[in-house]
């Protein structure tokens, strides 16, 4: 059969950081079943062991200044290589069209979660952004809920509060990303992959 479809119109094509020939930048991504990293460069997909040593120690330096990290991933593995695997996962494991190393320099943490509460969420350097607003533990919470199609009574139970206390968060949060409504918010955080 042929395409005989006439469309003209311009459609922007969200564009994979690295998948390109020739970008140099770096993009990791999270395999999720065995919780490995791949990168893309020029191109190509490489196993995380074969990490370049320079972004290795750019990595690496992150980690160390994350306590918070440090001390989860010690209890998760012996071998230093894999808490810096694991570190890279949680903090950058979205693909995405904006690379996670730019021209040498390490870009802020990613809106990927492993898991709804995913123990990265608990560490200094990991943020959840809709936009130019980082999202508080709790504006994380009720957006997970609101994404489950609980009414707000529901809601403001399952966080221990007033209805009308819910009622000041939410409008809080509304006001903080921009929308008015709950299905506005909805397609905010699908559209920043705080909801997958």
């Amino acid at each position: 059969m042929i395409n005989t479809s006439k469309n003209t119109g311009n459609f922007p094509t969200a564009q994979i950081a690295g998948i390109m020939p020739n970008d140099p930048n770096i993009e990791f991504m999270a395999v999720r079943m065995s919780m490995q990293v791949l990168w893309l460069q020029n191109g190509r997909a490489n196993y995380f062991s074969d990490l370049p040593m320079q972004y290795f120690l750019l990595l690496k330096a992150a980690y160390l200044r994350d306590h918070n990290a440090q001390q989860f991933l010690n209890d998760v593995t012996d071998e230093p290589t894999r808490r810096i695997e694991l570190y890279t996962y949680y903090m950058y494991g979205e693909l995405n069209g904006t690379p996670d190393i730019i021209d040498g320099q390490l870009a802020a943490s990613e809106n990927f979660r492993h898991s709804i509460n995913c123990p990265s969420l608990l560490w200094e350097t990991k943020t959840m952004r809709i936009g130019d607003h980082t999202l508080t533990p709790r504006q994380l919470t009720i957006i997970d809920l609101i994404g489950k199609d609980y009414p707000n009574k529901t809601i403001a139970d399952k966080l221990g509060i007033a209805l009308s206390t819910y009622d000041f968060h939410a409008t809080n949060l509304f006001n903080a990303v921009g929308v008015t409504n709950k299905t506005a918010l909805l397609q905010k955080a699908y559209q920043h992959k705080i909801l997958n």
